[in-house]
């Protein structure tokens, strides 16, 4: 129980205040585009490059990758399945799938593991994190990019392509290897490391990340609201919320053993709420934006609840 109160409360609470400013006249559209441009390209890539730089390359476990992912793509397709069975065109079932499986890894992600597990817990996620968008966004625009036009199907691989290589520019994902390739340099060459100032700078910029990360979540919740199509966002955040922790779970536990921590936080990852990019995507298609939509909100709502309950099923404690 203290786990819950001392993670869920500051989580969820920062994620109410940043709610309450993107209701308020204080923080506008235009002002969340701006704590967004800091939050990812300043706080998160700091807190990312100080963590990843203390890791050794030996003491991650790939196995992770294939617990986690393993998982996604097995529900992927149960819910690809669903949406057939439903009488839903391949666009809206990829937004289905995509709606149940794809985790905020990021900004509720990094936040709750670090108030969790300090940076011990943010090794195996950022490992998820380092190709989560990468693998799940490019395969999913693949599926949406089938339902194009004969013409637009012929530049379906410059398309994809350049997808691709966008998710690789986020500045996440340049932090995360920066900093691991930073802390293997350090360890080669004696007498190498960071400059005393410029860490406490970084270090500066980390500790604003999560609280900053929260808000930046809260506010564009109260900017987005709810639309149509919620039966079927429900349906969706059920599988994100409820079935693809267990999946990863079970996997992790049985198929492909992990250590402990790491399996506790891959099955966390996999209980985090839809991810911000997932109506993104609909957005950019025009297909089953409300359904996005509401399942980002929905599940990110119900999170408060099925995520105290993993936190005790896990058994975690309190720092």
């Amino acid at each position: 129980m203290s786990a819950i109160v001392d993670i869920i409360v500051p989580v969820f609470g920062m994620v109410l205040v940043g709610w309450g400013l993107g209701r308020s006249p204080l923080l506008s559209a235009e002002g969340l585009r701006g704590l967004t441009g800091v939050t990812f390209y300043a706080l998160f890539p700091a807190l990312l490059f100080r963590s990843m730089a203390k890791v050794r390359v030996e003491a991650l476990e790939p196995d992770i990758l294939l617990v986690f992912f393993g998982a996604v793509f097995l529900l992927y397709a149960v819910l690809m399945l669903l949406g057939r069975a439903a009488g839903m065109g391949r666009g809206d079932r990829t937004m289905l799938a995509l709606s149940g499986t794809f985790s905020n890894g990021v900004g509720i992600g990094i936040p709750f593991i670090t108030y969790a597990f300090g940076e011990r817990g943010l090794v195996p996620l950022l490992m998820i994190i380092s190709v989560h968008s990468l693998i799940l966004l490019t395969f999913s625009s693949f599926l949406m990019e089938m339902d194009a036009p004969g013409g637009a199907r012929r530049r379906l691989l410059g398309r994809l392509g350049g997808a691709a290589f966008n998710m690789l520019k986020h500045p996440v994902i340049p932090a995360i290897f920066a900093g691991l390739a930073w802390g293997e340099l350090t360890r080669l060459v004696p007498g190498l490391a960071t400059p005393v100032v410029i860490d406490r700078v970084l270090q500066a910029l980390a500790a604003a990340a999560p609280p900053c990360g929260l808000i930046m979540v809260g506010a564009s919740l109260a900017h987005v609201g709810l639309k149509g199509h919620w039966q079927s966002a429900a349906v969706a955040s059920v599988f994100k919320l409820a079935a693809l922790p267990v999946l990863v779970w079970v996997l992790g536990r049985y198929v492909f053993p992990l250590d402990p921590l790491w399996l506790t936080v891959a099955t966390l990852n996999a209980a985090m709420p839809a991810g911000a990019n997932v109506y993104l995507v609909a957005q950019m298609y025009g297909i089953g934006v409300a359904r996005a939509t509401n399942a980002v909100v929905i599940s990110t709502a119900a999170s408060v609840v099925t995520l105290s309950i993993a936190l005790l099923l896990l058994g975690v404690q309190a720092r």
